[in-house]
């Protein structure tokens, strides 16, 4: 059986909501910001749900 959540992706999640954005979390995390952005369409591709609402910041 597969998991759907790694322990890393709790980590991740709460960096980012603690960031408040993608571009913060990426600063703090020391990656790009499509790395996140990666990182969360995949966990969201897992489980089969959007987990976070996505703005263009402007």
């Amino acid at each position: 059986m597969k998991t759907l959540i790694q322990p890393s992706d709790l980590s991740f999640f709460a960096t980012l909501g603690s960031a408040g954005s993608l571009s913060a979390a990426a600063r703090e995390m020391g990656v790009s910001t499509a790395a996140v952005s990666k990182h969360l369409s995949q966990m969201e591709a897992r489980i089969g749900t959007s987990l976070v609402n996505r703005t263009s910041g402007a």
